[in-house]
């Protein structure tokens, strides 16, 4: 004679069922790439937002990104602008950047560099779709900007928007698993193109 099962029976075999649902659930979120999908939304939805908040505030600011490596294994991003309503030149913030670890070579470079550096003391941003991001691990970025001889897969970058009404040149890849998508960020007028591929920055 056969017997029902027993109340902690029950529970366990629950338990397993949910714990394969969850991992179906994630097998099929990496093959379709929903997770990327989404961080290319808010990505874009990010960049429209520094774009016009510079061009209204009059401040300089840009997109942090700390891509993961072997010391951090998370990609992250964050908002930043300047403290005060203050226009650092788009060649002055494209040196900055190309010199950052370079030491100046003439007085007038240290003045500059110093200059540049103190305008990008940065501080955090409120607009909801630009809090620090975290991504889940199985997303990955790369960040061309027009200030860098090449792409960057690991460690920092950042895209500049500036208080003129512009934003620099850039292509961000978003990838996961096998598929991949491309931000194609206009300079001149802050517009994000979405594309289903990854793009080969225009260097």
């Amino acid at each position: 004679m056969s017997r029902g099962m027993t109340l902690i029976e029950l529970l366990v075999s629950m338990a397993i069922i949910a714990v394969v649902l969850g991992l179906t659930v994630v097998g099929i979120g990496a093959l379709t790439g929903v997770q990327a999908k989404a961080v290319t939304n808010e990505l874009a939805g990010a960049i429209r937002t520094l774009y016009d908040t510079s061009a209204l505030t009059g401040r300089t600011c840009r997109l942090a990104f700390s891509l993961a490596d072997d010391v951090e294994p998370k990609t992250s991003y964050q908002a930043e602008c300047s403290t005060g309503a203050v226009a650092v030149r788009r060649e002055s913030a494209t040196q900055f950047e190309l010199k950052q670890n370079m030491a100046p070579q003439t007085a007038i470079e240290k003045e500059e560099h110093a200059k540049v550096e103190a305008l990008l003391l940065q501080t955090g941003f409120s607009e909801q779709e630009a809090k620090p991001r975290t991504l889940p691990s199985s997303v990955t970025l790369s960040v061309w900007a027009e200030h860098q001889l090449k792409a960057v897969a690991h460690g920092k970058a950042y895209l500049y928007f500036f208080p003129q009404g512009f934003a620099e040149n850039a292509q961000i890849v978003v990838r996961q698993s096998d598929n991949a998508w491309t931000l194609v960020v206009s300079g001149l007028t802050g517009k994000v193109q979405i594309l289903s591929e990854a793009l080969e920055p225009p260097i």
